[in-house]
C-alpha cells in the first residue's frame, strides 16, 4: 500500500511540475502563430522602415545635451572679436540660435564656464569687455571632447590655439580622437573660416559647427549657413555626398514602366502596390518595393521586354551629389543582393514581443512571479518570471544569405554621368547577364539590394587645408587643428570604404 501512496505522490508530482512548465509555455508550438501575428501584414511599410535603422550602423543619434554655443575668451581673440564683420556675424549667430534650451559657455582660464546669457546685447557686453580676456589659456581640447560626449549640436567660435602647461601646441594632433569619434558616429563637423590680423600676424578664427546625424532637419547647420556662407568654408565628413531621386510620382518608384502602353495599371508592368515606401523624402536612404507579381513573372516579363530592347534597368533615376569632395574623393561603387527574410522576420518577433510585457507580482516568498491571470502565450514564451525579456528576443542581426548573379551596378550609366556632371551622378541597378530566377534562393521571401561605396580616398591634397594652418607671433607654423584634420580622415573607421549608403527592399506577391 505504502508502495501504492508513493506512487500516486509521484504521479502527482510530475503532474504539477509539468503542468507548471506548461504554465510557462504558450499553448501552441508557436506562440506568435497563437497570437496571430504576421511579419508582413498592413504594417509591413512601417516595419521595414524600422529594420532599416535597426540594421544601419550610426542611423541612431543618441543625444544627451542642449544645443550649445562655446566662445573662446583667450586674450588673443578679443581683437578678432573687435573687427566688425566678425562681431557681427557671431552676434547674429547668436540671434538665430538663441532659445531657452540653448546653454552658452566662455572658455577661458583653463575652465568651461557656462554663462547666463538671455539676449544678444548681454553677450554683446560680455564679448566688448576687455575685462574678460585674462588669458591665453582657452580649454580647446577639453571643449571639442564635451560637446562630441554630448552629442547634440554646438557651434564652437575660436582661433584653435591651444596651451597646454604653458606651451603653445603646434604639431600635436591633439584634435584627433574627438574629432574621430564624433566621424565615426556618422556626424559632421562644418567649419567656417574668418581671416583677421593681430598685430602683424595673418590669423584666422573658425566659426566650428559640429552637427549631429539624424537629428532635426531645422539644425544649427540650415539656421547659420545663411549668415556664416560667405567665409571660406570646409566639411569634415565622412558622407558629404547627398542622395535624390527623380521619380514620374510619389508613388511610381524607380524600377521599370512601360510607357508606351495606355493606361496606368497597364504602365505599371511589374504591379508595384501603392504601400511602396521611398524613405529618402524623410532622409532616409531606403525604399521599399511591394509587387503583386512572383518571381517567375518577374523574369518571363523581363526577357519579353528585354527582346524589343526594353526594360534594361531594374531600378533607375537614383542620383548621387558626388561634388562636395572637401574630406573624400569618392570613387567606385557595386550592389550587393541578400536575402534578409530570417533576419527580418526575427527583427519583426522581437519588436513584436515588447508589445506582450508579462503581469509580474510577488510570490509567497518575495519573488517576483508571473500573474496567476497572465494568458498572454508570447509574454509567458518570451519573457522570464521576473519580468525581463529573453536574450534570445533581444534583436541583434542574423547573417543573411548573399545571393549572386541577380542585379548589378550599372558601371558605365555611373561612369558617364560621373564624368559629366559631378552633382548628378546616376545609380543604376541592371539585372545580371546571368540572371535566371532560380539563382533568388527564396523567392517568397524579403529580399536587399544594397548600393555600396567600396572605396573613398581621403582628399588630404585639398588647398582649403591650408587655412588650418598660421604663423605664430614667434614666426613659427601652427599646425595642430590641420594634422587635426588629416590624421581624422585617414582613420580607418571613419574612412568609409564598404559602407552601404542605400538600399532597396523587394516583396513579391504583395
Amino acid at each position: 500500500m505504502k508502495k501504492n501512496v508513493f506512487k500516486a505522490s509521484y504521479t502527482l508530482t510530475f503532474i504539477l511540475v509539468l503542468a507548471a512548465n506548461i504554465g510557462c509555455s504558450p499553448n501552441s508550438g508557436d506562440p506568435f502563430e497563437a497570437i496571430g501575428f504576421d511579419s508582413y501584414d498592413s504594417n509591413l511599410s512601417k516595419r521595414i522602415a524600422n529594420y532599416q535603422i535597426a540594421t544601419t550602423p550610426n542611423s541612431k543619434l543618441n543625444i544627451t545635451g542642449n544645443p550649445a554655443l562655446y566662445i573662446d575668451f583667450s586674450s588673443g581673440i578679443n581683437k578678432a572679436f573687435k573687427d566688425p564683420t566678425i562681431y557681427k556675424m557671431m552676434m547674429d549667430c547668436f540671434n538665430v540660435i538663441l532659445n531657452k534650451n540653448l546653454d552658452v559657455f566662455k572658455l577661458g582660464s583653463k575652465q568651461i564656464r557656462q554663462l547666463s546669457v538671455i539676449n544678444t546685447t548681454q553677450l554683446g557686453l560680455t564679448i566688448g569687455n576687455k575685462n574678460e580676456y585674462v588669458d591665453i589659456y582657452a580649454p580647446i581640447q577639453k571643449a571639442v571632447e564635451e560637446i562630441v560626449t554630448k552629442s547634440n549640436d554646438a557651434l564652437l567660435i575660436t582661433d584653435f590655439e591651444e596651451w597646454q602647461d604653458g606651451v603653445e601646441i603646434l604639431n600635436t594632433a591633439y584634435l584627433k580622437i574627438p574629432f574621430s569619434t564624433w566621424l565615426a558616429s556618422g556626424n559632421s563637423i562644418h567649419f567656417y573660416i574668418a581671416d583677421y590680423i593681430e598685430g602683424k600676424v595673418n590669423k584666422h578664427i573658425y566659426f566650428t559647427l559640429f552637427i549631429a546625424k539624424g537629428g532635426d532637419a531645422d539644425n544649427m547647420l540650415s539656421k547659420l549657413d545663411p549668415y556664416l556662407g560667405s567665409l571660406n568654408k570646409f566639411e569634415l565628413s565622412s558622407n558629404t555626398y547627398k542622395l535624390s531621386n527623380k521619380y514620374q510620382s510619389e508613388k511610381s518608384g524607380g524600377n521599370y514602366y512601360d510607357d508606351e502602353a495606355g493606361s496606368d495599371a497597364a504602365k505599371n508592368i511589374l504591379d508595384l502596390k501603392k504601400n511602396y515606401t521611398n524613405g529618402l523624402k524623410d532622409g532616409k536612404p531606403f525604399e521599399f518595393y511591394p509587387f503583386g507579381l512572383d518571381w517567375i513573372t518577374i523574369a518571363d516579363t523581363y526577357e519579353s521586354y528585354k527582346k524589343q530592347n526594353q526594360f534594361d534597368h531594374f531600378f533607375r533615376n537614383l542620383f548621387v551629389d558626388l561634388s562636395n569632395e572637401d574630406s573624400y574623393i569618392y570613387e567606385d561603387f557595386t550592389v550587393k543582393v541578400t536575402d534578409v527574410t530570417e533576419d527580418f522576420n526575427h527583427f519583426a518577433e522581437c519588436a513584436e514581443v515588447l508589445n506582450h510585457k508579462p503581469k509580474i507580482v510577488k510570490g509567497t516568498n518575495g519573488e517576483d512571479k508571473f500573474a496567476d491571470d497572465e494568458m498572454d502565450d508570447l509574454a509567458l514564451y518570451c519573457y522570464e518570471p521576473n519580468g525581463k525579456i529573453k536574450d534570445e528576443w533581444v534583436y541583434t542581426n542574423k547573417n543573411s544569405t548573399e545571393m549572386t548573379e541577380v542585379f548589378l551596378l550599372n558601371q558605365v550609366l555611373l561612369k558617364n554621368t560621373k564624368n559629366t556632371e559631378k552633382a548628378a551622378v546616376e545609380l543604376g541597378v541592371l539585372f545580371d547577364p546571368k540572371f535566371k530566377v532560380e539563382n533568388i534562393t527564396n523567392q517568397d521571401g524579403l529580399i536587399r539590394v544594397d548600393i555600396i561605396l567600396i572605396k573613398a580616398n581621403p582628399n588630404t591634397h585639398n588647398p582649403i587645408l591650408d587655412k588650418f594652418k598660421w604663423i605664430n607671433e614667434k614666426n613659427i607654423v601652427n599646425e595642430s587643428l590641420y594634422q587635426s584634420l588629416i590624421t581624422s580622415l585617414e582613420e580607418p573607421n571613419v574612412i568609409p570604404n564598404n559602407k552601404t549608403i542605400y538600399s532597396y527592399y523587394i516583396k513579391t506577391l504583395q
